[in-house]
């Protein structure tokens, strides 16, 4: 009987320094995380990567290309939000706008110097003048043909070029780069504004694919 009523005891006991070790082990995570009220979860948030003035020359002859991310237009008149998607071949570019004015997807197609809109409505129309066509279709004048090469990081071929503070200014628009993400072994833009007097237009781009591998 001694034993047994031994043996309860010692049960007992261990159970209970067991929950006292559990106790101790929650109040020390408590306290951890009230010491650190700025680290959620103690997730590490990577640090942005800054512009280079340094063009990476191979990026000209990147292709093909496409991206995925999010788009804010705001202009004189109009101002807009929407999901982005854009395919880019050798003089070939295939742009999906979803949702911009409440409207469906908004596809652009431009090869060559013919651009063909076709809305949500099913509405198509096609110009040989790119940029005068997208303005009138979006209400937003947008440089698409130097906007290729901007989305890349890079200046527009053959026109003045001009540096500033995390990017440089060519035709009349001043392009910044607010962050960039290392996509295999290349930097590119993650987020990015394209401005001038009149429009302003900003791009978060999530996700880049290059020669058919997604990269993020």
């Amino acid at each position: 009987m001694m034993q047994n009523e031994i043996y309860c005891s010692s049960d007992v006991g261990w159970k209970g320094l067991a929950r006292v070790q559990e106790k101790a082990k929650w109040l020390l995570c408590a306290a951890l995380a009230a010491a650190l009220p700025g680290c959620a979860l103690f997730t590490a948030v990577p640090p942005e990567i800054s512009y280079s003035k340094a063009i990476n020359q191979e990026l000209y002859r990147l292709e093909p290309w496409s991206l995925e991310g999010r788009v804010a237009l705001t202009g004189e008149r109009d101002s807009w939000t929407a999901d982005l998607a854009w395919a880019h071949r050798r003089d070939d570019e295939q742009i999906k706008l979803s949702g911009p004015l409440g409207q469906g997807a908004v596809m652009i197609h431009l090869a060559g110097n013919v651009v063909t809109v076709a809305q949500g409505d099913g509405k198509v129309e096609s110009s040989d003048d790119p940029e005068g066509l997208i303005n009138r279709q979006l209400g937003v004048f947008v440089p698409v043909a130097s906007l290729r090469y901007w989305v890349l990081g890079l200046p527009e071929p053959g026109q003045d070029v001009e540096d500033v503070d995390s990017g440089f200014k060519q035709s009349g628009w001043t392009v910044a780069f607010q962050a960039m993400q290392p996509v295999g072994q290349l930097l590119l833009p993650r987020k990015m504004s394209v401005a001038n007097d009149r429009v302003k237009l900003k791009l978060i781009i999530d996700q880049w694919t290059l020669n058919g591998g997604n990269a993020h």
